[in-house]
């Protein structure tokens, strides 16, 4: 049985530690009852943090949301190097710390700003030939990968512990931005070695992890509605705010629904915004379909259509 609310919705998860994205998915079906379920990105296991969710319709705004930036909180093992680039993988190398210039090594990993060409790391999802690099790996193909670009807007180093060579650091950057490739490159220009210990997604675009519930929580409020005080539960309408809107009635409506072009007539009300796109809803708000729209011509490229 569906549960009310939660189905065409975005749901915000805060993902515990030791768990996979999938395994997550999977109880956010069973808990509510959907079967069509997505997410805009995943974490790794060893991760923890914000998760954006959509059910039904809603699951075709994930790829908006892939666009989005991010912001961690993560921590580097100094003197330890693994093949994953996290402590979860086979350690590769070990060396001692007992000389490190942590001034030094604060203001290297500072130095990790702007845009740049970020090799991912090996054990990773991304696919060549149609298969997961990290398949590739454990099945015993040598592999390289392509490097991307990526843009860290901000990198801060928030304390750091001498005696078990940690850095804690806060970071801002663009979709596809490896935070292990970070830890691992790291590593290499301090000349000892590094790994990511640690990893916590505080944001998403416009997403807060402030918002999000657990799986716990998410439980309880499938047996109690008004049990989270959180706006974790959100309607597509409502975390679109960047997109332009145009209100249309009842006329156009039915158009929109056969994918047909709409008339300015149609319109009740226009909002332009800076993205490209615009939501068309109904009177009552309710999403109708994501368009590109220029104005001036009045021509009209339908993104996805919602019935």
């Amino acid at each position: 049985m569906k549960i009310f609310g939660f189905n065409n919705a975005v749901i915000l998860l805060d993902k515990p530690k030791g768990r996979t994205s999938f395994e997550l998915v999977s109880e956010v079906k069973r808990i509510t009852g959907i079967k069509k379920i997505g997410h805009s990105g995943t974490l790794d296991k060893f991760a923890t943090g914000l998760m954006v969710i959509c059910t039904g319709n809603a699951t075709r705004l994930t790829n908006f949301f892939l666009e989005d930036d991010k912001k961690y909180r993560g921590r580097i093992k100094l003197g330890v190097e693994t093949d994953t680039c996290d402590i979860t993988g086979r350690i590769v190398s070990e060396k001692p710390c007992l000389e490190v210039d942590w001034e030094a090594a604060i203001n290297t990993l500072s130095q990790f700003s702007g845009e740049m060409i970020q090799v991912p790391p090996k054990f990773s999802a991304l696919k060549i030939d149609g298969k997961r690099a990290s398949d590739r790996i454990r099945s015993g193909e040598d592999i390289n990968l392509a490097g991307r670009k990526i843009k860290i807007y901000t990198i801060n180093v928030t304390g750091i512990d001498k005696s078990e060579n940690y850095i804690d650091f806060d970071v801002s950057c663009s979709k596809g931005t490896y935070i292990r490739s970070i830890a691992r490159d790291f590593g290499k220009k301090t000349g000892t070695g590094a790994c990511l210990t640690e990893l916590r997604r505080v944001s998403s675009g416009v997403f807060d992890i402030s918002q999000a519930v657990t799986i716990e929580e998410l439980q309880q409020v499938k047996e109690n509605r008004d049990c989270i005080n959180k706006p974790f539960l959100l309607k597509p309408t409502d975390v679109l705010e960047d997109f332009g809107r145009i209100v249309i009635n009842d006329s156009g409506k039915k158009k929109v629904i056969n994918g047909a072009p709409f008339k300015r007539d149609d319109v009740i009300s226009l909002e332009k915004r800076n993205r490209d796109f615009c939501m068309i809803t109904d009177d009552d708000e309710n999403l109708i379909a994501i368009a590109e729209i220029d104005i001036d011509k009045w021509l009209i490229a339908y993104y996805c259509v919602f019935n």
